[in-house]
């Protein structure tokens, strides 16, 4: 009996091998098949079962099942990897993620991992990843950063449009525009190619 376990866990394995050499995008749910197999369950079933064994081997073949977890310290993890690999990181939907899933569990996390993100983020983004409560200036700039980033609405990257574009905040970027010394105040809160962009729209004593 143990003997055919074994062996049936060994064809799974080669399965998953399979579907990693092919570039199948795996799933961790029951809905998941692989070449009419329940790859799904079975992957689902290793993990409820916390068959480490298991899960160190399907690691060698390429799979990680902390990509797949919602527990705080794989949500982290799996944020961290998918930044690193993004080959066109689009920083407002990270932003938006990281204030979604991972602020609100920051007391979860080591400080070494939360290192690991910032250096991570300042590689990708060029400024600081921010660990604690905005202020409302901090908000401010961050829902201006949000636009700046927004290809869709703001294809062209420019930090300052016309009212019917920028909305709300308009009035107050407006106000940071006209009186240099409001923008010059909170200069650490961009990046250095951030103020460059900013000074060639304007913003920022011109010297």
């Amino acid at each position: 009996m143990g003997r055919r376990k074994n062996l049936k866990k060994a064809d799974w394995l080669k399965l998953v091998k399979e579907a990693i050499d092919e570039g199948v995008k795996i799933q961790v749910n029951h809905r998941f098949r692989y070449k009419g197999k329940n790859m799904g369950t079975f992957l689902t079933s290793i993990k409820s079962k916390n068959d480490q064994e298991t899960m160190d081997k399907i690691l060698k073949l390429g799979f990680d099942f902390r990509m797949h977890s919602n527990k705080p310290k794989d949500l982290i993890y799996k944020f961290i990897q998918e930044l690193i690999n993004d080959p066109n990181p689009i920083k407002t939907r990270y932003i938006t993620r990281f204030n979604q899933y991972i602020f609100p569990k920051k007391d979860e996390f080591d400080q070494k991992t939360i290192d690991e993100l910032n250096v991570v983020w300042r590689l990708r983004f060029g400024d600081e990843r921010k660990w604690k409560n905005p202020t409302q200036v901090e908000e401010r700039v961050e829902k201006w950063k949000e636009f700046r980033y927004n290809k869709e609405l703001n294809p062209k990257g420019k930090w300052f449009r016309p009212k019917s574009k920028m909305g709300k905040q308009y009035d107050w970027v407006y106000g940071e525009k006209k009186w240099p010394h409001r923008i010059e105040a909170i200069r650490d809160l961009f990046s250095d190619k951030e103020i460059e962009e900013l000074k060639s729209e304007g913003f920022f004593e011109q010297k």
